[in-house]
């Protein structure tokens, strides 16, 4: 009698197991929590998450980021507001200098306040665009954060082992059966604890003219 491979039989069994899994829960009609997934594939508990579809996802941080957006108009605004004067003086100087009419000495008056200008700008520029990044840095690690956080309470509670990154912004796993997604899973936790601040005066609002 002919002996069947044990490196093919088992692959094969492990896909028909998970795919009767599937259809047992489906025909129950409630989700799996991931330890009951693994009590019936077997192995450690490892589950992967969309990072991409989280950050786009997070309600707040959308909100945080239009937040931002508006700061770094508003900045730069500010900014060719503050840079204005500082531009018109140091174009009538060198149209002064330049008319052949300044004297030597004026001359090097005029060189060295224009160097005095343009290092101004120069500083403007740099201690807005500081102002930015320590924003977006401050964004970024609320961001992680919460990520963090809640990635770590929902493994808990579900009982998994391990939680990957499945993205085009850094990928942890190359493949991934939609039966370990549990994005969506933590994307609700997370806007639950960190309602949208808009959404949430909107209700507000329209709580109170119901009444």
């Amino acid at each position: 009698m002919k002996q069947v491979n044990p490196s093919v039989f088992w692959p094969v069994v492990g896909v028909l197991v998970v795919w009767l899994a599937a259809l047992t829960w489906s025909s129950v009609g409630s989700a799996p929590t991931a330890a009951e997934r693994a009590a019936v594939t077997g192995g450690p508990v490892v589950a992967f998450v969309h990072g991409d579809s989280l950050q786009r996802g997070m309600a707040f941080v959308q909100t945080m980021q239009a937040n931002l957006q508006m700061q770094m108009e508003a900045r730069e605004k500010q900014l060719q507001e503050d840079a204005l004067p500082l531009q018109e003086e140091a174009q009538e100087l060198l149209s002064y200098a330049n008319s052949g009419q300044a004297s030597d000495d004026e001359l090097e008056i005029a060189q060295r306040r224009v160097l005095e200008l343009e290092e101004g700008l120069r500083t403007l520029q740099r201690a807005a665009e500081q102002d930015m990044f320590v924003a977006e840095q401050n964004m970024q690690a609320v961001m992680a954060e919460a990520l963090r956080r809640h990635l770590e309470e929902h493994a808990r509670e579900e009982g998994i082992d391990f939680v990957l990154n499945w993205g085009l912004s850094g990928e942890g796993v190359l493949y991934g059966t939609e039966l370990w997604d549990i994005t969506a899973d933590v994307l609700a936790r997370i806007n639950a604890a960190h309602p949208d601040p808009i959404q949430a005066r909107r209700e507000a609002a329209q709580n109170t003219s119901e009444e």
